[in-house]
């Protein structure tokens, strides 16, 4: 029996009834702590693109706030019961922002794009098991597998895996990452890197109760406090990663209001293990009790998050817990560094990014490994920097980085997208997210088994004895699994954080 749910939309227009057009407010303004690097979700991996688009590019399947499955562009779904056919209804009477037709031909062309490996898009990595996509009519998909792959419905909801305009694709390549067009309320206006990103209403949207505001403008704002001090001045009533230690200053303005959801973003060090000093799995533990992740916590979340207990977050799908739990041991940390051979420590460079929270990330771990008599030089970065070094031009190789920070959350919920791109071979910068170049037989084989079942139970008996293994050999410092925090003016509702860390803006609406 296919353990898959079908799932039916409710529809959100009735046949024959005209609806009243929505009052038109004014527009949104959203600080974003990151500067934007592409407007197509296909081709990055960075939760700031995701959140600032999706809002002009639609999903066939998409994510309630409780990161629960529910219908987009799709109206019902199912997999076969061995987990290698897939069939997907499309909605009826959309059209893309440019007049186009949203149809099967139109998704087909999309999975085609994503399927395609020689592409060496971000993510084409999610589509790899898929041999070919059928439209047997306009409005319905059939996605055929190589294999089984049981986390596939959970991948097809991945905020990347975006419906973009047949005709877009065709027309501007790869450059449909300056000029998105979708299905979604809201079409592109305009991108001036580094300043702001502009949206604006779709008249044409499919759901007629929808868009209620006028335009979206995001504010790319790498200092926390300068958001902050944007929202309380009302130039923008949204701001996305709200740091913990500036919460309060929100919540003390009866005009503003803290959002705050335990979140699945696992942040790490990840160890560069083709470092002969990393290659010692005694130095690495040694590492990880030496950070006192309980101080972490407090420190760099004011206590808005909570030490992680495995590889990946206890609301991520097959989680298991791990013992020993993390510890902070200075004295079995010396210990360990002794018998490796560095009792007296060693230099290294630990990159990250240049916002407020990550330089106090980085400041923290310089002060903790500090205490084994490791000497830290701390790399800040700013984001498109960061993004050229570690996933345009890294080579595993000659990488220059002995710690790389990092955070993975994985996006469709499911341990498929966390242990696969974080810990497995196959995804070594700058391929997907391996930050520590780990190769382990026994855990690329556990993910292998874990996808070629349909069986839930034998998935989560397969990531058991990955997560047991990662946590063995220890190729990250974990650190913490932070809530997500946001601030927003009172009377704007429809924006709010995910659990992933990407944000929705759809259904904006100023009360």
């Amino acid at each position: 029996m296919s353990f898959f749910r079908k799932v039916t939309a409710t529809a959100a227009l009735v046949a024959g009834t005209v609806l009243a057009a929505p009052a038109i407010a004014q527009d949104v303004g959203i600080g974003m702590n990151q500067i934007f690097q592409r407007m197509d979700p296909h081709n990055t991996n960075y939760n700031v693109d995701y959140s600032a688009v999706n809002g002009v590019l639609e999903r066939l399947i998409g994510f309630d706030q409780n990161m629960q499955l529910v219908p987009q562009l799709a109206t019902e779904w199912e997999g076969s019961d061995d987990a290698k056919t897939f069939t997907f209804k499309l909605r009826e009477g959309v059209k893309f922002h440019d007049g186009t037709d949203f149809n099967a031909a139109a998704v087909k062309a999309n999975f085609d794009r994503l399927a395609d490996q020689s592409q060496n898009l971000a993510k084409n990595s999610l589509f790899k098991v898929v041999d070919h996509v059928e439209t047997p009519d306009n409005y319905t998909v059939v996605m055929h597998l190589k294999e089984p792959f049981g986390a596939m419905i959970n991948t097809v909801a991945h905020p990347s895996v975006v419906i973009h305009s047949p005709k877009a694709l065709e027309e501007f390549g790869r450059d449909v990452e300056k000029n998105p067009v979708g299905t979604g309320p809201f079409k592109f206006k305009e991108w001036i890197p580094g300043e702001r990103l502009v949206v604006e209403r779709f008249d044409g949207y499919w759901d007629a109760e929808y868009p209620k505001v006028d335009s979206v403008t995001f504010y790319p704002v790498t200092e926390s406090a300068t958001r902050v001090s944007m929202l309380l001045s009302d130039e923008v009533q949204f701001v996305h990663v709200l740091p913990a230690e500036l919460s309060e200053r929100v919540a003390s303005n009866s005009s503003y209001e803290v959002l705050d959801v335990p979140g699945i973003t696992v942040w790490t060090a990840s160890m560069n293990m083709l470092k002969d000093h990393f290659k010692d799995v005694r130095v690495r533990r040694a590492f990880n009790l030496a950070v006192n992740q309980e101080a972490f916590v407090q420190v760099v979340y004011s206590g808005h998050g909570v030490v992680p207990d495995s590889p990946i977050a206890p609301d991520t799908r097959f989680h298991e817990t791990q013992e020993p739990p993390l510890s902070n041991d200075l004295e079995e940390a010396r210990r360990l560094m002794k018998e490796a051979g560095y009792e007296d420590g060693f230099d290294i460079q630990i990159w990250g990014t240049n916002s407020s929270t990550g330089v106090r990330l980085l400041q923290f771990l310089k002060q903790q490994l500090s205490q084994i008599n490791v000497n830290a030089t701390i790399v800040p970065m700013e984001g498109a920097t960061r993004s050229e070094k570690v996933f345009s031009s890294m080579d595993p190789d000659t990488s220059e980085f002995d710690m790389l920070i990092g955070g993975w959350s994985p996006s469709t919920g499911d341990a498929d997208w966390h242990l696969r791109p974080v810990y497995a071979t196959e995804g070594w910068l700058p391929k997907i997210y391996n930050m520590a170049f780990y190769s382990s037989d026994v855990v690329d084989k556990a993910i292998e088994d874990a996808l070629n079942t349909a069986d839930p139970e034998k998935r989560r008996a397969a990531y058991a004895i990955a997560q047991q293994q990662i946590w063995e050999d220890a190729p990250v410092v974990w650190l913490a699994i932070e809530n997500k925090m946001a601030g927003r003016k009172k009377g704007l509702s429809g924006v709010f954080q995910m659990p992933d860390g990407t944000m929705q803006y759809k259904h904006a609406t100023f009360e």
